[in-house]
């Protein structure tokens, strides 16, 4: 029976976060970028001492992007994830993403990456929707804005509600991620599995019966499904 399977992006499809490597594929090394990236790096450690939100360090970050108007902006991104799907998959991604589409499982895409990176990610792996952070521009305006909070945790599990409440998911639900971030999600879902996962989710696993999967070992994972079912 066709079911739901829900994908984070980064670590989990991505073997790298596309966040700051996104910040330097639209700049480059321009002195004047690298001030700021600095100021945002300085920002990044007040958030580890809990000085600032996670989401005023997203929006930092957007202010760095100032200055390339959006259609430019779209075709850099657009290079970017076409860089990445060529040389940053994991292989067991790939895997999963097949064996769910063959299925006939509906395809959701949530992750805190920008929807102008998130989206081309979306549509070139073929998912059926994506949630993402949101940005925004002012007619006029130069500089993109945050539509809406980082698509994050708790943030990230009200996004896919809405998306629930307005097209239920078919069970099974499978709901992958690496971060501990997604526990909740994780837990709630029929079948919450860890990809590759941070230290904390590893340990919490357990926890609620998360199954920890490999996707650098592409070879496993048939295996690794047949046997959550």
């Amino acid at each position: 029976m066709a079911g739901t399977a829900i994908f984070d992006l980064d670590r989990t499809i991505t073997r790298s976060p596309t966040w700051t490597p996104f910040l330097f594929h639209v700049n480059g090394l321009r002195p004047a970028f690298l001030a700021r990236f600095l100021l945002l790096a300085l920002h990044m450690v007040c958030y580890k001492l809990k000085l600032a939100s996670r989401d005023s360090i997203k929006a930092h970050g957007v202010r760095i992007l100032a200055g390339i108007d959006r259609a430019t902006l779209q075709a850099k991104a657009d290079a970017f994830v076409a860089d990445r799907l060529a040389h940053d998959l994991r292989p067991g991604a790939r895997a999963a993403i097949s064996f769910h589409r063959t299925r006939g499982d509906r395809l959701i895409l949530a992750t805190a990456a920008l929807d102008m990176v998130a989206k081309p990610f979306g549509r070139a792996l073929g998912f059926d929707e994506v949630i993402a952070t949101r940005l925004s521009w002012s007619v006029g305006a130069s500089v993109p804005m945050l539509d809406g909070a980082n698509c994050y945790g708790t943030e990230k599990l009200r996004r896919i509600a809405e998306i629930h409440a307005l097209h239920p998911f078919d069970g099974p639900v499978f709901a992958y991620s690496d971060h501990v971030s997604d526990l909740k999600l994780l837990c709630q879902a029929d079948h919450g599995i860890a990809v590759n996962p941070s230290f904390g989710l590893r340990r919490a696993a357990p926890t609620c019966g998360i199954k920890i999967v490999d996707f650098d070992a592409p070879p496993s994972f048939p295996t690794t499904m047949e046997q959550t079912q």
